[in-house]
Order: C-alpha cells, then sequence, then structure tokens
C-alpha cells in the first residue's frame, strides 16, 4: 500500500471520519516522535494548512533527491526500465519568490488567498513565499479595498517587470498599485526569455518559473540539434517555435487555445520559418510525422493521447524532446514508444525543478529513433 502523507497540521477535534475510496488513502502527521535530519522550519506560517505547497519542510536538497526518485521509480515500475537513462534533477538557483503567476480564491469577506487542502475553505494571504516578490506588493494593495469577484489572476513578467491584474482592479486600486511601483497592463504583459520577448494574455499559458525555463529552452534546443523540419506540439505563446526558428529550416507549431494562437502569432511575426496551424495535437500531427525529422511535445498533464504515440510508432521522428509534467504519463507514454512497440530509444531523462517546496515534478526527456 502507498500513504501519502502530508506535512503535520493542526488537529480539529470532531472532525475525524472514514471513508472507503479506490485511491491511495491520504494522511495527516498529528505528532513527531523523532525529526528526519532532512526536516526544517517551514518559513510559511499557513505551510501545512495551505493546498499550496508540500515540501517546505524538506531541505532544498533532498527535495532534488526525492523527485529524482520518484522519477526513477515510476520509470522502472511503468516504464520498463531497468537502468533507466536519468539524471540529477536541476535545481532552481532562488527555490523561493519564483512563480511569475498567481490564481487566488477571494472569502465572502472579499480577502484574496489559497484555498486549504481539501477543502474550498479560503485562507487569506497578504503574501506568499514562493510568489514573485511583485506579486507579493501587488497582493498587499489589493487586500486595503474587499475583492467583489471570487477569483483573483496576477501574472508578472520576471524580466520585465510589467503586471496583469484580472479582473482589472478599479481606479482608486490602480493608483495605489502605482504609487507602490508596480506598472500594471490591461490586456497583455510582456516577458523575456531565451533573449526574445513574448506577449502574454491572462489566460494563455506560459512556464511559471521564467529562470528555469531558460534552462528548459537550451535542453529543447540542444535535443534538436541536427534537426530541419520541427513541430512543436502545444506550442501555447510560441515559445518553443521562436527559440527553435534560429537553429532548423522550418518550424510547425500547433496549439488549440484561441488565445494562445493570437499570442503566438504576434510574437512569431517577424519570424518567417514558422507555420502556426489550429488545432488539436491529436488531428494535426498524425499527417506530418512523416514530414518532419524534430518534435517538441509538451503535453498536458494527462499526457499523449492514443493517437498521437500510434502517429509516432508508424513513422518514427529522428528525434523527439517530450516535456512532461507528470512522470507518470510520461512513463506511461516511454514504455509505449520504446518498449511495447520499439521505435525509440529513450537517450535521457533530466528532471528539472520548476516548482520547488511542492511535489509538482518536470521532466525533459530526449528520444532518438531506433
Amino acid at each position: 500500500m502507498t500513504i501519502a502523507v502530508e506535512a503535520a497540521a493542526k488537529r480539529r477535534p470532531g472532525k475525524r471520519s472514514r471513508r472507503w475510496k479506490p485511491r491511495p488513502p491520504r494522511v495527516w502527521i498529528t505528532e513527531i516522535h523523532e525529526a528526519s535530519k532532512l526536516r526544517k522550519e517551514a518559513p510559511c506560517p499557513v505551510f501545512g494548512t495551505c493546498g499550496g505547497c508540500q515540501l517546505q519542510h524538506m531541505q532544498y536538497e533532498a527535495q532534488l533527491a526525492w523527485k529524482r526518485s520518484i522519477v526513477e521509480r515510476l520509470l522502472r515500475e511503468i516504464g520498463g526500465f531497468d537502468c533507466p537513462p536519468l539524471l540529477e534533477t536541476v535545481a532552481c538557483d532562488d527555490p523561493w519568490h519564483y512563480r511569475n503567476h498567481m490564481r487566488f480564491s477571494v472569502n465572502r469577506n472579499g480577502e484574496p488567498g489559497l484555498t486549504a487542502r481539501g477543502t474550498h475553505r479560503v485562507l487569506p494571504l497578504t503574501c506568499c513565499p514562493i510568489a514573485d516578490e511583485r506579486i507579493n506588493r501587488a497582493l498587499q494593495v489589493l487586500n486595503l479595498l474587499p475583492n467583489e469577484r471570487p477569483q483573483l489572476l496576477i501574472r508578472c513578467g520576471s524580466a520585465s517587470g510589467q503586471m496583469l491584474i484580472q479582473p482589472q482592479p478599479k481606479q482608486e486600486v490602480m493608483e495605489k498599485l502605482a504609487v507602490s511601483g508596480l506598472s500594471i497592463c490591461t490586456d497583455t504583459l510582456e516577458e523575456r526569455l531565451a533573449g526574445e520577448t513574448f506577449r502574454i494574455r491572462p489566460s494563455s499559458f506560459f512556464q511559471t518559473n521564467t529562470a528555469q525555463a531558460e534552462k528548459m529552452v537550451q535542453m529543447v534546443v540542444k535535443g534538436l540539434e541536427n534537426a530541419r523540419t520541427v513541430v512543436d506540439a502545444y506550442c501555447g505563446v510560441g515559445t518553443f517555435a521562436l527559440v527553435l526558428a534560429k537553429h532548423v529550416e522550418k518550424v510547425i507549431a500547433i496549439e488549440e487555445s484561441a488565445s494562445a494562437i493570437k499570442d503566438a502569432q504576434w510574437n512569431l511575426r517577424e519570424v518567417h520559418n514558422v507555420e502556426i496551424l489550429k488545432g488539436k495535437v491529436e488531428d494535426i500531427l498524425p499527417p506530418l510525422a512523416e514530414q518532419i525529422d524534430g518534435l517538441v511535445i509538451d503535453p498536458p498533464r494527462a499526457g499523449c493521447q492514443q493517437v498521437v504515440l500510434d502517429a509516432l510508432v508508424r513513422n518514427p521522428v529522428s528525434r523527439v524532446v517530450y516535456v512532461s509534467c507528470e512522470p507518470a504519463t510520461l512513463a506511461r507514454d516511454l514504455h509505449i514508444l520504446c518498449h511495447l512497440h520499439p521505435a525509440y530509444y529513450l537517450q535521457s531523462v533530466q528532471p528539472l525543478d520548476m516548482f520547488p517546496q511542492t511535489a509538482h515534478i518536470e521532466s525533459v526527456a530526449i528520444l532518438e529513433r531506433n
């Protein structure tokens, strides 16, 4: 049996219950008899209650080792790799204040915060230790007056300093934000990554950790060196496509989100060797597989659709870079591509700590055609 042990939380007398569920049980620590040498005091006052972070009580070096061990176990158990080519986890240079995007819930008193784990109860916050400092400054201003909407989104450009707040605050709040030295944009903000400027809308996907995204982009470029025609699947605002365009003859970018497509078109407006196709990857990629020699694919947490995997098996691409935010589905897909239908050889898997203090694990896998 696998038991996921959450961080210590305050007892809630009279709130215990017994429920049977098909998934592994979740338990809370009520008492620590002997603390591990890897344990430390979490700096956040609501850690253990807030659902945002799970690992603040663990030394950072131990977090990196733990995440690597999770990827290794899944590659063995699900992926079927006896000795997976797994590299050491790439650390985040600053494991605090790295998030450029926060979505807060608002309680009945109009106070923004994050939800308590396992509930919809909002924990009011004036700062978050993993949020960019500018987001925390904005949050302090937004706490001065009641917020009328149930959700509050704040994005900031780590490199540009620009900010987006949705829904847009009232004029009185905007003036207070300006006095605090914050540059608030109305519809889009700009961010710089790998020497390029990207336009981002509130609803568009962009990597939450800009510093680690820089490292990821370089991994993708290196993984596709010598490729000439490349597909960027789930391209979002065109991050990989724009950087790869300098290194290959042609990039075909695929994205379903209309908002992200608009941003990608703007970001790639001066690049002439990128073609943007709007639609689902599972519909567009299969007929393209035999025409390309490189692929970067960054699917959602559920991993690749079976039709995508089938196309990659039927027409193996010379080089594939698989960017994953869920190691279990990565291991499942690698098992299909490398063992069940051995069209590919797994060259390496590189865990990348995009989300320090949390249990989320990002990985970059490099595959070569067999």
